[in-house]
């Protein structure tokens, strides 16, 4: 059980000093992994210093995310000493009474926050704020796709590609062997698109970059309008930078989206492919629905009762089946684009009409 006072324990053990933890919340809706604030008052008398920490918990099912909180650890450290902003890792661990065993990460907090005011304001003071949020985005992403991931020794805990020709086909390997082991049922549909799918993987990548996996509003800690730190590495991977730009949830319709990428690609010093972007849409669509289905094991055999996840697992494939079924042997840009169509409710982030 988390709480207070076992949070507290824990960490004065890890601190070898008296903890008071002072507040603990939990983030919402955690469906990847438990997420928790900690405030902690450490030390004694003139000692004492408060600290705000955050703790990451794997879920008793493992969660949405089939891919092992250890390595969004390592990439962590390794990103610490890099130009990439990230919050400090301060230790990882598994096995212990603490948290039932379950594999748990600490950092610091950094102050900031994942929403930014003004966002959706209309009229121009407005779009002067989206424009400065997407161009900020498509830095800190160019940030990340220009680093020398091999200097920081992300090649020692993610896959690399051979070439940058293989840049999305290892990556892509790697999701449909996570498919087939954990899926749910058959889906055919989705059997049949994986196979089209494959045989599209473009090989013009400009170079192997590292990706961050989702990223976007709610992903990064924002201040005074810049990112200050990069979260949630789960989905890390060494691959084609494109992909983390059709995983960018509704950046590319804050504002001009070719602006944007010009933005982006200035700063990155590459261009990205057109065709590439379309795949990585579709590629992305795929792995999406990998990552949601793969939740209801732990549903099905009882270690996450939550009525969410079901609908998460069951809906998710089903959904995806469908829509990925529906683009089968169109061309890519075609198909992303009709997989990208607007659906009821549509991005809180993206007006109808510019001002």
């Amino acid at each position: 059980m988390v709480d207070a006072a076992a949070v507290a324990s824990y960490f004065a053990q890890r601190f070898d000093e008296q903890v008071a933890v002072s507040s603990l919340k939990q983030t919402f809706p955690g469906m990847s992994r438990e997420t928790w604030i900690v405030g902690a008052e450490v030390g004694e008398g003139a000692d004492r210093r408060h600290r705000d920490l955050v703790l990451r918990i794997d879920l008793p099912s493992g969660g949405i995310v089939p891919l092992p909180l250890k390595t969004e650890w390592e990439v962590y450290v390794r990103l610490w000493p890099s130009p990439v902003p990230v919050a400090e890792p301060l230790w990882y661990d598994e096995g212990l009474p603490f948290a039932e065993g379950r594999p748990h990460m600490v950092r610091e907090l950094v102050e900031g926050a994942t929403s930014v005011p003004g966002l959706t304001e209309p009229g121009p003071e407005g779009d002067a704020v989206r424009r400065s949020v997407a161009f900020e985005h498509a830095e800190k992403l160019a940030l990340v796709h220009s680093l020398d991931w091999k200097r920081y020794g992300l090649d020692e805990v993610l896959p690399t590609p051979s070439s940058p020709a293989e840049a999305i086909r290892l990556d892509f390997e790697l999701w449909k062997e996570i498919w087939f082991e954990c899926r749910s049922a058959p889906y055919p549909e989705i059997t049949d698109a994986l196979y089209w799918l494959e045989e599209q993987i473009p090989t013009d990548s400009p170079r192997i970059s590292l990706i961050k996996g989702n990223n976007g509003i709610g992903e990064e800690i924002w201040r005074e309008g810049k990112i200050v730190a990069m979260s949630d590495w789960e989905l890390a991977a060494l691959g084609d930078a494109a992909q983390d730009w059709a995983f960018s949830q509704g950046m590319l319709g804050l504002w001009d989206a070719d602006e944007t990428l010009a933005h982006y690609e200035a700063a990155a010093g590459f261009t990205l492919s057109p065709r590439t972007m379309a795949f990585s849409q579709l590629f992305i669509a795929f792995k999406s629905t990998v990552c949601l289905n793969s939740a209801l094991r732990g549903f099905m055999d009882g270690r996450d009762p939550r009525p969410g996840v079901a609908v998460m697992g069951i809906s998710s494939p089903r959904n995806a089946a469908g829509r990925l079924a529906s683009v089968v042997g169109m061309e890519l840009e075609e198909a992303a684009a009709a997989l990208a169509a607007p659906r009821a409710g549509g991005n809180p982030y993206i007006r109808e009409e510019r001002s």
